[in-house]
């Protein structure tokens, strides 16, 4: 086995986990959950950049097979929600939130920091889009894609959350 095969195998194994791991956070442990994750991350990982069109296409792939409003896929939220005890964004202003989160994501974009400044700057990122909270469904696994596709982006390397870790996870968010 060359050293690309061993290093691609590899990758393979991390993605596994992580797309295993993030289902899990959410209780959703069935095979087909887990197929939906890998088919949604296969395309965004093939975008060369986060966009509105790009968020909602990752969504309604993901959430395809889920007990969900056929509406709710692949589109905004269209009522309020309640996270962690707390209110969501305004449904009315979710494109305009996204559209502030994507423009973010661009201005942070600076190789002249280093990976631990990237680090921080991505986390910071991924609790921005779980607080605006999109989708009536689905933003924890969507946001860790996205989170796990801009870290990628910016050579480093996934960050896998383990379901074991959920709590101290969920500790971003307060």
């Amino acid at each position: 086995m060359s050293k690309e095969e061993i290093s691609e195998n590899f990758f393979e194994e991390e993605l596994r986990k992580f797309l295993v791991e993030s289902n899990a956070i959410e209780g959703v442990f069935d095979g087909d959950s887990l197929k939906q994750a890998y088919l949604a991350w296969k395309y965004l990982i093939s975008q060369k950049e986060l966009s509105l069109n790009t968020i909602l296409i990752t969504h309604q792939i993901l959430m395809a097979h889920q007990d969900l409003n056929p509406e709710l896929k692949g589109n905004w939220r269209n009522c309020p929600v309640w996270v962690g005890g707390r209110e969501g964004s305004d449904f009315r202003k979710i494109p305009s939130l996204i559209q502030s989160w994507l423009d973010q994501i661009e201005v942070s974009n600076d190789p002249e920091l280093t990976s631990e400044e990237q680090d921080v700057i991505l986390q910071d990122l991924h609790v921005q889009y779980e607080r605006i909270h999109p989708f009536a469904d689905g933003n924890g696994r969507t946001g860790r894609m996205f989170w796990n596709f801009l870290r990628l982006k910016r050579g480093l390397p996934l960050k896998i959350i383990y379901e074991s870790e959920r709590l101290e996870y969920y500790r971003l968010f307060i």
